[in-house]
This record gives structure tokens, C-alpha cells and sequence, in this order.
């Protein structure tokens, strides 16, 4: 078994260091950082969302309304509106990492530690690094695993401490670049969460207007439904503000 792992090891080597090997890389990185152009092209952009969280066993549903309001890739004010047990729960992301949750109950926001950016968002199925708009390509190095049917195939690696999902397989539409597919594997390379993007054309850039995540090992799904979408309005920083997380009558 060792003596396999060495020779896999090194066979993996010779493919990406050989001439082909260096051409392929340079393609898959190409590919990654077309999809981070389509995904960051919007400047800002704001949505009403409708979350749908499903347990695929019992198929019991929990219906949640939100608002979503984002500037570039590094600040989003996502809202809970409904139901009134949720009204008013917020996360704030703004950059170098900085992320706020706010409690109704608790008053006041508290920032949370880039650990916490791997939980689930309110019993849902995303992370609040799952839900960021980020470019990829600036932490994930990419290999081209395929290109069938429209899609390019890419694999994703990173050794960045600060980024919880370490290994990402993306699938990327071909003629659009947009990414329609994420597939999450934990740190033993197994497949748990799987994410499918549908994109829409608004005013000539593409965006997601459905996207769902599904965790494999909990057999629990969430879908987001976007609506009511507009982009490029010239959003101003301070709508961006921990104190503009607080939402009062």
C-alpha cells in the first residue's frame, strides 16, 4: 500500500511538471479566474430571498424569508425577515475577514472568529464561507479534472489556514464561465456537501437567482430563491455598518 501511494505520488508529479502537465495547469487556472470575472463583475446587488430548508428523509420543510444586500465580493448584510421567531437576526461581512452576528435578543452584534465561518448559518445548510462571494483563484491552487458536455471540471486545492474547506470540485459552464456546480470534500476526501447554482442574465451580467446546498451526511437540504434582484445601484460603504445591522421599529 505505501509503495502505491509513492508511485501515485509520483506519477502525479511527472503529470503536472511535464510539459503537457504545465500547459493543463496553466488552462485550469485561466478557466478559475474567467469564473471569478463572471462572479465579481456585479458591483453590488440586492435580493429578496426565500429559504427553503428541507429533510430529505421525512421531506418536513421550514420556509425562511431574508433580505440580501452585497457591495463587491467582501460586504453583505444578509437579514432574516421571516418568520417573526427569526425577524431581525443579521450577519454582517465585511473585509479582511470580518464577520458580525446579531440576536434580536442579545442587542447588540458580536463579531465571530473565522472558525465560526464554517457553522451553518441559522440551522441552514450554507456557512457563512459558503455563501461568500470570493475570487477562488487568489487560494485555491486548480487542476482541469475534464471538459465533456459543456463544462469544464476543475479540482481545487488549498493549504490556506484561514479557508475551512480545503478540497472544492467546481463545475464551470463552458460558453458563460459561471459555476454550476460546487462539490465539498471533508479532510478525509469525502464527498459531504454538494451546491448547484441556476444564473440568470439581469441587464447583461449573469447571476445566481436559485442556488441550493445539500449535506450529504445529514440527508438535509436548503434552497435559496432569489427575487426581485438589482445590481449596480452605487451602494454606499455605510450601508456596510455594524450599527446598521440593528434593525429598530
Amino acid at each position: 500500500m505505501k509503495m502505491k501511494t509513492i508511485l501515485f505520488t509520483l506519477l502525479t508529479l511527472f503529470l503536472i511538471f511535464s510539459p503537457a502537465g504545465i500547459k493543463a495547469q496553466a488552462d485550469a487556472s485561466a478557466i478559475l479566474r474567467k469564473m471569478d470575472d463572471v462572479m465579481l463583475a456585479v458591483k453590488d446587488k440586492t435580493v429578496t430571498v426565500k429559504m427553503v430548508m428541507l429533510n430529505l428523509k421525512s421531506q418536513k420543510e421550514k420556509v425562511k424569508e431574508a433580505t440580501l444586500t452585497q457591495k463587491g465580493s467582501a460586504m453583505k448584510l444578509f437579514r432574516y425577515t421571516a418568520p417573526s421567531s427569526d425577524a431581525g437576526i443579521a450577519t454582517l461581512t465585511l473585509p479582511n475577514r470580518e464577520v458580525y452576528l446579531y440576536l434580536p435578543m442579545f442587542k447588540k452584534p458580536k463579531k465571530i472568529t473565522n472558525l465560526a465561518e464554517s457553522s451553518a448559518i441559522n440551522k441552514s445548510d450554507f456557512s457563512i464561507e459558503e455563501l461568500a462571494i470570493k475570487p477562488y483563484s487568489d487560494v485555491y491552487t486548480p487542476t482541469l479534472l475534464s471538459s465533456d458536455n459543456g463544462i469544464f471540471a476543475l479540482d481545487l486545492i488549498t493549504t490556506d489556514d484561514d479557508i475551512a474547506v480545503k478540497h472544492i470540485v467546481v463545475h464551470i459552464n463552458k460558453e458563460h464561465y459561471y459555476p454550476e456546480q460546487f462539490d465539498f470534500y471533508d479532510k478525509n476526501d469525502q464527498l459531504v456537501k454538494k451546491s448547484v447554482y441556476h444564473h440568470i442574465e439581469v441587464n447583461g451580467f449573469w447571476v445566481a437567482d436559485t442556488v441550493s446546498m445539500e449535506n450529504l451526511k445529514k440527508s438535509h437540504k436548503t434552497t435559496l430563491y432569489m427575487t426581485d434582484i438589482k445590481i449596480n445601484q452605487g451602494l454606499k460603504d455605510e450601508l456596510f455598518t455594524v450599527e446598521n445591522m440593528v434593525v429598530t421599529d
